[in-house]
């Protein structure tokens, strides 16, 4: 297996098995959650999306009230906020441009719909565990 792929694996079985994650189902019944898969902590409601479909990197999705203050470095950092029916960067670059939105698959989620949100691009298991046990605590 890839570094990628044990990442992935790791976070899938981290958040399907700690006892204060939930997950949040998707407003279609029909939904595979191919793209995306989403839980919630039950203690504070905090919303964690799990982005697994790109080469070398797995993304996490956060609210941005819920990204940790110490974060690993190394850890890729996009801040996305709520314009009219979408996500576009906090910060605009023009070199993203039209490449600055957020995974769409986070649309129907109502625990991230017109929030703030971060997305931590990770490429480590160490960096993982170091988020989700701080976005629990």
């Amino acid at each position: 297996m890839s570094e990628i792929a044990d990442l992935k694996n790791f976070i899938e079985h981290w958040l399907q098995t700690h006892p204060d994650i939930q997950p949040v189902p998707p407003k279609k019944t029909t939904s595979r959650q191919v793209h995306l898969k989403v839980w919630r902590t039950r203690s504070k409601g905090r919303p964690i999306g799990l982005e697994s479909g790109h080469v070398g990197v797995v993304n996490l999705w956060l609210t941005r009230m819920s990204v940790p203050a110490s974060l690993p470095e190394g850890v890729e950092i996009t801040e996305k906020v709520w314009k009219s029916d979408g996500w576009v960067d906090a910060v605009p670059d023009p070199v993203r441009k039209g490449r600055d939105g957020a995974n769409s698959n986070l649309k129907p989620f109502e625990v991230f719909n017109t929030r703030p949100i971060t997305k931590l691009s990770i490429r480590r298991i160490e960096e993982a565990r170091s988020i989700l046990e701080q976005v629990v605590a």
